[in-house]
């Protein structure tokens, strides 16, 4: 009799993704890889950490160069803003009432900072507390 193997799957872990001396300094803004991404990591002016995607969807700019404003990352290129959550909040070429910035989303992930270390969260769902 044969019995049916589930697939093996990747546990959902915290992963140590930069230390908190790549935000150092006037910029608080870092590429970093993780999850087989590439992400851009930032420090907005309330504190708040943030993991977006690094590639603008509109033309593919790379946000680790874009200005750091607004609790977010504004795209060098064009302009599109980012806030922490990967959410574009504006699109300063679209008409004055456009709406179509709310259906533009960047990938994201949850992180933290424990002892000098920033950690990501590559699963889905709510993430259990870090005991780092």
């Amino acid at each position: 009799m044969s019995q049916a193997t589930q697939p093996e799957t990747v546990p959902s872990t915290w992963v140590k993704i930069a230390s908190t001396d790549a935000l150092a300094g006037p910029r608080p803004v870092a590429p970093v890889t993780a999850f087989g991404q590439k992400l851009v990591l930032f420090r907005d002016e309330e504190g708040e950490l943030g993991l977006i995607g690094r590639y603008c969807p509109h033309r593919g700019a790379d946000l680790c160069f874009g200005r750091h404003e607004n609790n977010g990352i504004r795209c060098p290129f064009h302009g599109w803003h980012f806030d922490r959550s990967g959410q574009c909040t504006e699109q300063p070429a679209e008409p004055v009432d456009s709406t179509m910035y709310k259906a533009i989303k960047l990938p994201s992930f949850t992180v933290v900072e424990r002892n000098g270390e920033i950690f990501a969260w590559s699963g889905e769902g709510t993430p259990p507390v870090l005991d780092a």
